[in-house]
């Protein structure tokens, strides 16, 4: 059995190859974003292991709202809701959860982990910290598609208060230029 090729369909299927070889479609080149929040516990759940002094299983929902400080506007002013679960002995430990970010049909949800250091300040106040990666796991609306990792670094502002600095890069979605 013989085929005929003709010139159009070698170059149809050359120009095919090369956008998928260069990644051309709608949303596949990677975006850098970055953002801070504050957040505020809606709900903590601390729960003493009695093995020794100071270790608690902590369990807790954080809502805040993020502001994007990337070179791609992303999620900026969108709502934060943290659910968080930590293993902290004298504040220390590691950390995971579920980070969503939304606004009104769009949405992400990132799964997040990382790890919780207490140290004490000359005044003996507690200084906590914490940081970790992130990746992307779901989105809906204009974000159904989104893919994307990155990491994460905060700090304690009072017992139930903490700030958030985040960055990474997300495929999926064209963004915004500042």
């Amino acid at each position: 059995m013989s085929r005929h090729t003709t010139p159009r369909a070698v170059a149809a299927s050359l120009s095919l190859a090369t956008l998928a070889l260069l990644g051309w479609s709608s949303g596949s080149t990677p975006s850098r974003i970055a953002g801070t929040f504050d957040a505020k516990y809606a709900e903590q759940h601390p729960l003493p292991v009695p093995d020794g002094a100071g270790h608690a299983l902590v369990l807790g929902r954080v809502e805040g709202v993020n502001r994007s400080t990337g070179p791609r506007l992303y999620m900026d002013k969108g709502k934060v809701t943290n659910f968080e679960f930590a293993d902290l002995i004298q504040g220390n430990g590691p950390q995971q959860g579920y980070l969503s970010m939304s606004q009104g049909a769009d949405s992400v949800i990132s799964k997040w982990s990382g790890k919780v250091t207490t140290t004490l300040s000359p005044d003996k106040t507690p200084i906590t910290t914490f940081e970790g990666t992130w990746t992307k796991v779901k989105g809906t609306g204009r974000y159904e598609a989104i893919t994307g990792k990155g990491t994460y670094k905060g700090r304690f502002t009072s017992q139930t208060e903490y700030t958030v600095d985040w960055s990474g890069e997300i495929s999926g979605e064209r963004l915004a230029e500042r």
